[in-house]
């Protein structure tokens, strides 16, 4: 009987985006950008939760980039752009997650001069963006109230490796009968450290408050 041996991809695939992350880190900080990337499901609110934050810049709209990332398609980053900031769409073809490289290529362009506010969003994905890092300053997940009150415990690795925790779609609570506070314990016990949020993009709940943790106010 032969062995088998078995190849693992992964590791070089991750440790090439290890090193590209690095090197945006290193372009962004001294640009002075702070670079801020959503992480959610399809349908958690990740897009109105940009805009309702370029809404409430208190600085000129100049100042703000936007990088989108989708299997396809370029609804969200139309939908920025409306606001007057300047971005570009990443469509990844069927890949389920951005990477450093997808930001490097997407910088080329992107015109950063002047840019003091990155926003990346992620493709709509729980389990595969996390594992690879895009160079950024904080990564906010953004989790609705209408996905379940588990969502928190069935992605735990996310939510233990993000730096902002957003409940967003505040204002159904009521009708969905979510135990927030259930929400709130799960995700806390997971990641202590990070802050937790209540939003809500139709009524502007919390907004400011988002807006506040992330240095935009």
């Amino acid at each position: 009987m032969s062995n088998v041996v078995v190849v693992r991809v992964d590791e070089p695939i991750l440790e090439s985006n290890k090193k590209i992350a690095s090197q945006l880190r290193e372009l962004f900080a001294s640009r002075g950008i702070h670079v801020f990337e959503f992480l959610g499901s399809p349908g958690s609110g990740k897009t109105a939760l940009i805009e309702k934050l370029i809404e409430c810049y208190p600085g000129d709209l100049s100042e703000i980039a936007y990088i989108g990332g989708d299997v396809a398609s370029t609804l969200d980053t139309e939908r920025i752009l409306r606001h007057g900031v300047k971005g570009v769409q990443v469509n990844t073809g069927g890949a389920c997650h951005l990477e450093a490289i997808h930001i490097r290529k997407a910088l080329r362009e992107l015109d950063i001069d002047g840019v003091r506010v990155l926003f990346i969003e992620n493709v709509g994905n729980l389990i595969c963006p996390i594992y690879f890092d895009l160079g950024s300053s904080m990564r906010i997940l953004i989790v609705s109230v209408t996905e379940g009150e588990d969502k928190f415990i069935k992605h735990p690795v996310t939510v233990m490796n993000c730096d902002v925790i957003v409940i967003n779609k505040y204002d159904l609570v009521e009708v969905m009968e979510v135990d927030v506070e259930r929400m709130i314990s799960d995700a806390r016990r997971i990641n202590p450290k990070a802050p937790i949020v209540l939003t809500s993009a139709k009524t502007n709940y919390g907004i400011d408050n988002l807006a506040k943790i992330l240095g935009l106010m």
